[in-house]
């Protein structure tokens, strides 16, 4: 599948334009859609903008700007991957539905998390097991499963970990 089949943006001035990595486009975008369920995507915008997108959907850009560079990875959605022995499944939700997931182990073993997504809300589903994460602008947010809570102020998580 071709970049340029998966994502469309859309200028200020109602102006489409499809993501295609032969051909730079300065049009500045206000927003991005994808018609492709499990793909999450990940865009940086001229100003140090972040916008990410997962499965069909759409996103606004704000403030609209020329975009940069991009990156698109398989969605592992909820409960598609069985869980794991010794690991929590983690959900990390985001503003406009955006979410990803990763596992943890349990056994207190620091973990990186990657995903640029600035984090609302934190989720577990599973009883006694209690996680600790690291927030880039230095926010630590805790909680025993089952429990989602709030990440304050919302921002990328960078690292997190979790005990049985």
């Amino acid at each position: 599948m071709k970049f340029s089949e998966i994502i469309t943006f859309s200028a200020a001035l109602a102006t489409s334009a499809s993501a295609s990595p032969a051909k730079p486009n300065v049009l500045s975008i206000s927003h991005i859609t994808s018609s492709t369920n499990g793909v999450t995507c990940t865009f940086e915008g001229v100003d140090n903008s972040v916008t990410s997108l997962s499965g069909a959907g759409s996103v606004d850009v704000g403030p609209p700007q020329t975009q940069v560079s991009g990156h698109c990875s398989k969605l592992w959605r909820r409960n598609a991957q069985p869980q794991r022995r010794n690991t929590v499944f983690v959900t990390f939700e985001g503003a406009a539905d955006a979410e990803f997931s990763q596992h943890f182990p349990t056994d207190g073993t620091p973990t990186k998390i990657w995903n640029p997504l600035s984090i609302s809300h934190i989720q577990i589903n599973q009883a006694g097991v209690s996680c600790t994460f690291n927030g880039i602008d230095n926010s630590v947010t805790s909680l025993t499963g089952p429990a989602t809570v709030d990440v304050g102020p919302p921002q990328t998580q960078i690292e997190g970990t979790c005990h049985a």
